[in-house]
């Protein structure tokens, strides 16, 4: 079952129908994932109403209402479907100044920064205009924060509601329609991956030095604007190697956002088959520095 969203959670919406054979009901779509739809409706809806979100692409998608709230109500597709294609049909059915992309289910490795707090955590959805994630930071209305998905340039933006471990952002700029939705595409074909903070035990990797610290760590690189989210898997002074989708060539100029000590660049090298690569920092780290990434008190 769908949950409510976060009423001070605001997002782009697109008009729809719900329809049966008695008629159409006008509703906008708040936010959409493979299994239903978050609507915002003005007219009465039932519990258990077996219905059709005609969108305005001309698809309809047979369901059912599984929620109702005030103006508001969750539509269970009868079926998953695709979200990123429904989008794409439905953008094109639009004009180009009417082509908003509503908030989409998304759950992703982000990183979160308020001033100094650096936080690795999970998206919960995407809208152009702003975003819900999980957090461990107590984040009050009105703070200002960075948002870095990977692949996108980081996102800044203001809290516009935080409950318990839960947080919604809206950016400072919308992220245009024509770059989230390859984005959106690019991602629906990439499996996630996850970050922990640990010493890792197995000996090893694309590092041939046995002085090396093996690690399960969250770190970020930039490749020109656009920053990844990656974990680091063994570190030198002069080596690091770490996982990411990131698709990136060998001689790929790189900043590494390494964790307690900053960053650097550093170039790389190689890339093996499990997706793990290894750079060379153009300058090496200062002695002590990687004794503060693994034991940063």
């Amino acid at each position: 079952m769908l949950a409510a969203a976060d009423p001070s959670e605001h997002a782009s919406l697109d008009s729809a129908f719900l329809a049966d054979e008695s008629g159409r009901l006008p509703c906008t779509i708040r936010k959409l994932s493979a299994a239903g739809a978050t609507l915002q409706i003005e007219d009465d809806v039932a519990e258990g109403d077996l219905l059709n979100l005609e969108l305005a692409n001309g698809q309809s998608l047979p369901g059912r209402v599984s929620w109702t709230d005030e103006g508001a109500a969750g539509f269970l597709f009868a079926e998953p479907i695709d979200v990123i294609s429904t989008l794409a049909r439905n953008l094109a059915a639009l004009p180009a100044e009417r082509r908003n992309v509503p908030r989409v289910e998304l759950h992703q490795t982000i990183c979160v920064r308020r001033g100094n707090q650096v936080e690795f955590t999970r998206s919960r959805n995407l809208s152009q205009g702003g975003c819900g994630f999980e957090t461990d930071i107590a984040l009050q209305l009105g703070d200002v924060v960075q948002i870095n998905f990977d692949g996108l340039r980081p996102l800044d933006g203001v809290v516009r509601w935080s409950q318990g471990n839960l947080a919604g952002v809206a950016f400072y700029e919308d992220i245009p329609w024509q770059m989230l939705m390859p984005w959106l595409r690019q991602v629906q074909k990439t499996p996630p991956h996850h970050t922990r903070m640990a010493v890792m035990h197995e000996p090893t990797g694309l590092i041939p030095d046995k002085q090396a610290i093996r690690l399960d760590a969250p770190a970020r690189v930039r490749e020109g604007v656009r920053w990844w989210n990656v974990k680091l898997r063994a570190i030198t002074p002069h080596l690091v190697e770490f996982e990411t989708n990131a698709p990136f060539a060998a001689g790929t100029q790189l900043w590494i956002s390494l964790p307690h000590i900053g960053g650097g660049p550093a170039s790389v090298i190689e890339r093996d088959d499990r997706n793990h690569y290894l750079c060379e920092f153009r300058l090496p780290l200062k002695a002590g520095d990687i004794g503060r990434m693994t034991n940063p008190n």
